[in-house]
């Protein structure tokens, strides 16, 4: 029995398919010496890649998954494990720099303590600096023997056109939202959540992200996400005044809400413009906005997200905007008391 229960950990349903072609590969000795996995965060990319290089260094795998019982998988994760390194931003740091990948270079030039070989994994390659990308290329035209490099990035477009030549490409796929669905059902099971139609609610909310929806069920995102939303409808039909509800909201903090209110106004246009909603609150909340018709209502959500883009944009600037004001103002606009002045 593996020490680790293979439900919980990668590869995920919708990476299956991917991940036996890599089995074959290494079954068959064919292997290339780098590898770059793409997808859109949530979805697992990074966990697919951990979980691939703790196979490569596994000896004695199982149904083509790490063991987690001899005595590589028991050596740990790239922190402990001698033939494993990690790259990625440091603490407080946006990029990965240079000398991080010389590091790696050189660490990949050394013999194997195990005998299975050396592993190196980049991941958010998307954040090498040009001389850090510069150096990579070195170690990526001169491989050395049994070592693996691995880079997990969102888009291949995000690095050099040198360096995607030189591995190979594995876009990870986003999941069908049945199949997402279920296996958040599973892993949660005893959710208030916990219904198909309402997970296949919550995922369109979070962009068919399954792992970015069950940490946001898991931290209270998705409760704070559903709360603001009944709060829109409450302004809207006069229950609240916008500065009460400015002060309701202050404590899941600015950004926080505002991410929300960007997701919310993203969820009721594509709604609007294609006339499918998932969950009745999505479309009782367009319909309470006052105006007759869709194509009306489509030009006040749209008016309004574009306010909640700038007023993120100022939250994240070098100014020192007031947050409450900021709110206030935000849902002031979203009853049409106030209209967002024009630069």
């Amino acid at each position: 029995m593996n020490l680790i229960n293979d439900a919980t950990r990668p590869p995920w349903p919708w990476q299956e398919q991917i991940w036996r072609r890599l089995c074959r590969q290494q079954q068959s000795g064919v292997l290339a010496h780098a590898y770059l996995f793409c997808g859109d965060k949530g979805t697992g990319r990074t966990g697919f890649a951990r979980e691939f290089a703790n196979f490569l260094l596994c000896e004695s795998p199982v149904a083509e998954r790490a063991c987690y019982q001899c005595r590589s998988c028991l050596a740990g994760g790239a922190e402990h494990h001698p033939d494993l390194l990690l790259a990625q931003p440091p603490e407080g740091r946006k990029d990965i720099g240079v000398d991080q990948i010389r590091e790696l270079a050189e660490f990949l030039s050394r013999s194997s303590f195990s005998g299975q070989g050396r592993v190196a994994l980049i991941l958010q390659a998307e954040r090498l600096t040009l001389s850090a990308s510069n150096a990579l290329l070195k170690t990526l035209e001169e491989p050395a023997t049994s070592a693996y490099l691995l880079l997990a990035g969102i888009s291949p477009g995000s690095l050099l056109p040198t360096i995607r030549s030189r591995c190979q490409l594995l876009p990870l796929p986003g999941p069908d939202a049945d199949i997402a669905a279920a296996w958040l059902r599973q892993r949660l099971s005893g959710s208030e959540f916990d219904s198909s139609e309402r997970m296949l609610e919550l995922l369109e909310m979070f962009g068919n992200r399954p792992l970015a929806l069950e940490q946001g069920l898991r931290s209270g995102q998705v409760s704070e996400f559903v709360s603001l939303r009944q709060l829109l409808l409450d302004l809207l039909e006069g229950r609240i005044g916008a500065q009460h509800a400015a002060k309701v909201v202050a404590k899941a903090g600015e950004s926080a809400v505002f991410e929300h209110l960007a997701r919310i106004s993203t969820i009721l246009i594509r709604g609007l413009v294609n006339g499918e909603w998932r969950g009745t609150e999505n479309r009782q909340l367009a319909e309470a906005l006052t105006e007759a018709d869709s194509a009306a209502r489509l030009g006040v959500l749209l008016e309004f997200q574009r306010q909640v883009t700038k007023v993120r944009q100022q939250l994240s600037g070098p100014g020192n905007p007031n947050p409450q004001l900021l709110l206030e103002s935000t849902f002031r606009s979203w009853t049409r008391q106030e209209r967002p002045r024009e630069s």
